[in-house]
Order: structure tokens, then C-alpha cells, then sequence
């Protein structure tokens, strides 16, 4: 019965999402409404490499419009984060970086207006094709069986989880996409079987620390790119830039420590 799918209830609800803010980002791609439809397409994604776990089912073809819509999003909120990253370290012992501000502004724009016009492009009755996978595909199972088959998939993540984190700094972007689906599959689990796997608050602080460090790590890609494309020797912005670069490899650090240190509690 669709009434014990809480899988398709979840995808129901993020599709909701994905649709309310769709029709925001047609009139103006707020840094909101990109975020929180970027997120929604992270968990309908996510459950749709559960239900694959559950049935073998494929779906990433089928999936490939809403992806690039996604990427499209992605190009936007990038800028937009570094823009927030520029803002935050800035002080009166930072110089004021002009040049790094205005291409940031100027890419933001362009991209804001790419955003604009996937969102206008997108058909959003794509999303229906997978709402009635997963109504036929999980028809069969009842709540307690697909409690089991999403705790059987978040242990299998963790496991491989585990092995990576032997080298956590050269393996972090695959333990954060790990286990940011057991953060999903677990949030939408029956309770009591979600308690029994991992500590859902530490999951939460380690994915923050993991997610903030994403945020640095695009944010000096950035600062790498413009310093290497644009500044000349002996441009007054080169040591400013170079400045921010290792202050921003410093947070970096402190910011995966945190997550390390958290990994050890995350487990029962």
C-alpha cells in the first residue's frame, strides 16, 4: 500500500519542492529558491540510488534533464557562495579586492540569467515518470520491509564509508556523497531503525562540516583561477589573492579535522 511508502512519500514531498520553487526561479532565481530546490533534487536523487539498491532498477538517463537544470543552478549558487565567502573575510587587514569582487559579480549575473532560462526550458512533468516507478516498483513491499532493505543500504554505505576513512582528506568528496545518502535515507526511516544505525545529530554537525568545506574548496578554486587568468605580476590584488588562498586553506583544515573527529561518534 502507498500509505507504508514512506520512500514515495518523501519523493512526493521534495518533488513539491522542486515544482514550488521551480516557478519562483522562472521569475527570479533568488539564492534562496536555488537552494532549496538544489537540495530537494539532492534527495529525490538520493532515493532514487535507494529504490535502485532495492529493485536494480536504472534511472540516471531518464534523470538527465533534471540534472542539467541542476548544473545549471549550481553554476549560480557557486558564485553566490563565494560571493558570501568574499564578504565574510573581508576586514579592514584585507584589502579591498575590486577586480576579484567584480568578476565574481559579473559571473554571478550571467549565470543568474543561464538559471533563468533552464528553469524556463524544464518540463517539469519529467518528474512524473519517476512517481510512478516508485508507486510499481515498491508496490510490493510493505513499511517494515523497506524500513529493513533502507537500513540494509545506509549499513552498506557506512561500511564503505569506513574503508575510506583510513584516508579521509584524499577521499573526502566520496565520503561526503556516501554519506550524505545515509543522512536522507535515515531521516525518512522508521525511527526506531534510524536509532539503531547511527547517531542522526552527529551525521548532521559532520555533514555541515563536510558541506562548509565543499564551500572553501570551490571558493579557492575560484581565487585560483581568476589569480592564474587574470592578475599579472605586479598587480596590487596578486598578494591579497594569495592572502585569502591560504586563509582559506586554513579554515579548510580546521573545518575536516571537525569532521573527522565527528566520523568516530557517527556510528553506533
Amino acid at each position: 500500500m502507498t500509505t507504508d511508502n514512506f520512500i514515495l512519500q518523501n519523493w512526493q514531498l521534495q518533488q513539491k519542492v522542486f515544482t514550488d520553487n521551480l516557478i519562483i526561479i522562472r521569475r527570479r532565481p533568488t539564492k534562496d529558491a536555488v537552494h532549496d530546490l538544489r537540495v530537494a533534487v539532492k534527495r529525490m536523487r538520493s532515493y532514487l540510488r535507494l529504490k535502485q539498491k532495492i529493485t536494480g532498477e536504472n534511472w540516471k538517463e531518464q534523470f538527465a534533464g533534471i540534472t542539467l537544470l541542476f548544473k545549471s543552478l549550481g553554476r549560480l549558487r557557486d558564485f553566490d557562495m563565494s560571493i558570501t565567502l568574499l564578504r565574510r573575510y573581508g576586514d579592514k587587514e584585507q584589502p579591498r579586492l575590486q577586480l576579484f569582487q567584480n568578476y565574481l559579480n559579473t559571473n554571478r549575473n550571467l549565470t543568474r540569467r543561464w538559471a533563468k532560462e533552464a528553469a524556463i526550458k524544464f518540463e517539469e512533468q519529467e518528474l512524473n515518470y519517476f512517481t510512478e516507478q516508485f508507486i510499481a516498483s515498491l508496490a510490493a513491499f510493505n513499511k517494515d520491509e523497506l524500513a529493513g532493505k533502507t537500513v540494509e543500504a545506509a549499513r552498506g554505505n557506512l561500511s564503505k564509508t569506513n574503508q575510506l576513512a583510513r584516508h579521509f582528506q584524499k577521499n573526502v568528496h566520496e565520503i561526503r556523497k556516501l554519506l550524505k545518502d545515509v543522512y536522507y535515507w535515515m531521516k525518512i526511516c522508521p525511527e526506531e531503525q534510524c536509532n539503531a544505525v547511527i547517531k542522526i545529530k552527529s551525521l548532521d554537525k559532520m555533514l555541515n562540516n563536510l558541506g562548509s568545506w565543499q564551500d572553501h574548496f570551490i571558493f579557492r578554486e575560484k581565487l585560483k583561477y581568476f589569480r592564474k587568468k587574470y592578475l599579472p605580476k605586479g598587480n596590487a590584488e596578486l598578494e591579497g589573492i594569495k592572502a585569502l588562498e591560504e586563509k582559506s586553506a586554513l579554515e579548510q583544515d580546521v573545518l575536516l579535522a571537525k569532521a573527522k573527529s565527528l566520523w568516530r561518534d557517527v556510528v553506533q
